[in-house]
């Protein structure tokens, strides 16, 4: 079998997990408490966060009044940008139903963000980060500066994820229970 059917093994094997709507509130309150404590979000004055589909961590309470807090928005040539919202309600569904920064919130470069928190399906001790399969996520995090945090809940941390080239190993992941850091 071959990377990319690894790759869809595992998202089908993890698709069926479903997690309750408290055990989701739950974990995503000890993620972003772990989170907020971290040097890099402390230190960090422009931050990438994501608009978390049902099944990923809620991290929209780290949104901080003392930060500027980015968001993706996906573009008409398959690439996403960063863009600063001053309100939740700067956030509108996109290209693919996912909220994202409306059309007149600023881009900003990526050389300026800080810190870039990232959903997965899977990540595993190796830092690795297994996406939703299309790989526009991953392409764009390579442009991005800063450090990049993986953010899961506890049975999305597999003992292997595989990966190919283009796949970008995160510099720390944070589970519920857990706070890994790339020793890279």
């Amino acid at each position: 079998m071959g990377v990319k059917e690894d790759k869809a093994k595992v998202r089908a094997e993890l698709g069926t997990i479903r997690t309750r709507p408290d055990e989701r509130k739950e974990a995503s309150v000890l993620i972003c408490n772990r989170i907020s404590s971290l040097h890099e979000w402390i230190s960090a004055k422009t931050v990438l966060l994501y608009a978390p589909l049902p099944d990923e961590p809620d991290i929209l309470s780290l949104i901080d009044d003392s930060k500027t807090i980015c968001f993706p928005r996906y573009n008409t040539d398959r690439t996403y940008e960063a863009a600063a919202i001053n309100h939740l309600n700067d956030l509108a569904p996109g290209k693919f139903g996912i909220l994202e920064p409306s059309d007149r919130c600023n881009k900003v470069k990526p050389t300026e963000i800080n810190l870039t928190l990232v959903p997965g399906v899977a990540f595993d001790k190796d830092m690795n980060r297994l996406g939703r399969g299309r790989g526009f996520y991953d392409r764009w995090l390579k442009e991005l500066s800063g450090e990049k945090l993986g953010v899961g809940f506890d049975h999305q941390l597999i003992d292997l994820v595989p990966t190919e080239p283009h796949d970008v190993r995160m510099g720390l992941v944070i589970t519920p229970s857990l706070a890994m850091k790339n020793s890279d």
